[in-house]
């Protein structure tokens, strides 16, 4: 098959799966002309992760429902202080984005994960963010662009944000700039009317998103102006505060304070894993866990969750949540596989030292980091979770989501889990409301929702899980409430197991190697500085390098464009969420012995040659 005809099978098929049109309903998608990418594309290098070119492009630019702004508005918007495009290839690349050429998957020539979402009612097309886009890298090595699928993105994506809004804002009153806007919008010599009504939109659109900014802003007082820099996102925050503010339509003020970012966790072994999250609070419950998941990402992602009172007890839930794609997402992703170190192209590894550090790995690390084959990484397992107190990293991400608190409004005196569970008092963890929102919505499409969920489950584990849950093979709506209620008390169980004492998930380390900084906040740049005792850990570094240092296991640390400064301290004092505390496993070795460990750590996920 030609790429032509492959890239617009791939288009079709994308099209398809978001608007779940069957060539006879819904809405007509917009048409997206192709315009050819703004600057020039750099050659990469592909691992083996077991996706081929089909299924890479279709993870890449699948909509799951994110709509940030009109998708021709990106393609056409200029930055605020030049004429360059904001999508041109260099500025994206600032920002840490991974720009590709354009054709029928990406008309718009945007980077990996930004995607066009046609609206479910009016078919109209908007830009928004697929999975790709948080969770794709570029490990750069002398001459070398390396490309890992589903490695945490080094993306500054407050800068991203902070930047479009000004662009828009810059745009509606610079004269110059809204004529050529509204030129390539419209053509030569648009109607006033169509003029008016654009500015019009775009003054709704810049308050909307200015609001969204503010409830995720924190105070220069105590954070440091790149606390929310390059490779770091407070996701469940800003999550929590869709929910809490927007969700339910309740003042800015009930939003909680977005002071906990983490890394962008890789993805491959998400769906092998009992639980997944940093803190391990999402229960990986079969069909329902991975679809409830992937709908709250969404909803952190411009997923437009609404909530709204029907009576004293019911509620209605509306979004733009795309189920089905986020069915055929998760397929995609149960079939990735870690990144093996590429000796082709960074320094071979030294099998001596590497077999030696594996004697060392065994002895301090498998208790908690298990060592898993690469034929096994389709393989369940069971992720052991570290208490804090044994850990001793920073708590602060933990801590959030068990403590952030906000009031319910319109959400009080309703069930927590839509038909499960306790009330709504007037006050709730933040995080609840999120929660709800996902089950009211996997409850409002019923069918659609056990379809999806079932997508990455292989036929034959299909009908044995039908089987051994007693389900109907037609999937009626009791089953799904059966399922609903397994995960409402998986919930449960993970509040009561971290009540007592906060924890981390320890995973394995498959593919470790591609996936710095280190940490769950990303307070250590380095697989060697981990092996270091605390207190000799650098306490400040430069973040958002491309540049791969093959020795230590990360990115370079020094000050270059597109970095910003990572610090632990400020004025003398703790930041909090940025401590680079814990975590002391390994740092009582001898250097010589660190340094075999960290070499064996490149192999984690390959095959060691003896």
């Amino acid at each position: 098959m030609s790429n032509r005809k492959t890239y617009s099978a791939i288009w079709g098929f994308i099209v398809i799966t978001i608007l779940g049109l069957d060539g006879c309903s819904g809405p007509v998608p917009e048409i997206l002309t192709i315009v050819k990418e703004d600057g020039s594309i750099p050659e990469r290098e592909y691992l083996d992760q077991n996706w081929n070119e089909v299924t890479r492009k279709n993870f890449w630019f699948t909509s799951q429902g994110s709509q940030i702004i009109p998708y021709k508005w990106f393609v056409y918007l200029e930055r605020a202080n030049s004429v360059q495009l904001f999508r041109n290839v260099d500025h994206m690349e600032e920002l840490r984005y991974i720009p590709v050429s354009s054709d029928s998957t990406n008309p718009g020539g945007l980077p990996i994960g930004f995607s066009p979402d046609f609206d479910q009612r009016t078919g109209r097309a908007w830009m928004g963010f697929t999975c790709a886009a948080c969770h794709t890298n570029q490990l750069n090595y002398e001459e070398n662009k390396i490309l890992i699928e589903g490695a945490p993105t080094l993306a500054n994506f407050t800068l991203f944000f902070n930047e479009l809004i000004e662009a828009l804002d810059i745009t509606l009153v610079d004269t110059s700039k809204f004529a050529r806007f509204a030129g390539k919008l419209f053509g030569e010599n648009p109607s006033e009317e169509a003029k008016v009504n654009l500015k019009d939109e775009m003054n709704n659109t810049i308050i909307t998103l200015r609001e969204r900014q503010k409830i995720n802003s924190l105070p220069d007082s105590i954070y440091s102006k790149d606390f929310l820099g390059y490779a770091r996102l407070d996701a469940f925050g800003q999550i929590a505060n869709q929910g809490v503010v927007f969700a339910i339509n309740a003042p800015a003020d009930n939003a909680s304070i977005s002071n906990a970012p983490v890394s962008y966790p890789f993805l491959w072994g998400t769906h092998q894993s009992n639980v997944v999250q940093w803190n391990g609070s999402a229960p990986n419950t079969p069909v329902i866990g991975p679809l409830a998941r992937n709908m709250g990402e969404v909803v952190g992602v411009f997923g437009n969750l609404e909530i709204d009172s029907v009576s004293r007890t019911v509620s209605r839930y509306t979004s733009t949540i795309q189920i089905e794609a986020l069915g055929h997402l998760e397929k995609w992703l149960t079939d990735l596989r870690s990144p093996q170190w590429p000796d082709n192209i960074l320094p071979k590894i030294d099998s001596s030292k590497a077999l030696r550090g594996k004697v060392i790995y065994q002895k301090n690390c498998t208790s908690c980091h298990m060592v898993i084959d690469r034929e096994n990484e389709s393989e369940k397992y069971k992720a052991v979770m570290t208490p804090l107190n044994s850990i001793g990293t920073d708590s602060t991400m933990a801590w959030n989501v068990q403590n952030h608190m906000a009031k319910t409004y319109i959400m009080e005196g309703k069930k927590k889990s839509v038909l499960f569970g306790d009330k709504f008092g007037p006050e709730t963890r933040a995080l609840d409301i999120a929660v709800n929102g996902v089950i009211g919505t996997i409850l409002e499409h019923p069918i659609k929702s056990f379809k999806a969920g079932l997508m990455a489950f292989k036929e034959e584990d299909r009908k044995k899980l039908i089987a051994k849950k007693g389900l109907e093979e037609s999937m009626n709506v009791e089953d799904l409430k059966s399922l609903l209620g397994e995960y409402s008390d998986s919930l449960k169980l993970s509040e009561k197991s971290i009540d007592d004492t906060l924890r981390y998930k320890a995973r394995p380390l498959n593919g470790i190697w591609a996936t710095a900084p280190y940490l769950h906040n990303g307070s250590v740049p380095n697989l060697w500085q981990l092996l270091q005792k605390p207190e000799n850990r650098d306490t400040s570094f430069y973040v958002g390098s491309r540049e791969f240092d093959p020795k230590l296991v990360g990115f370079e640390i020094t000050q270059a464009k597109g970095t910003t400064l990572f610090r632990v301290v400020k004025d003398g004092k703790q930041i909090p969420g940025n401590s680079n505390a814990g975590h002391t496993y390994g740092t009582d070795l001898t250097d010589k012995e660190k340094w075999d460990l960290v070499e064996y750590m490149k192999t984690l996920g390959s095959v060691l040659k003896q």
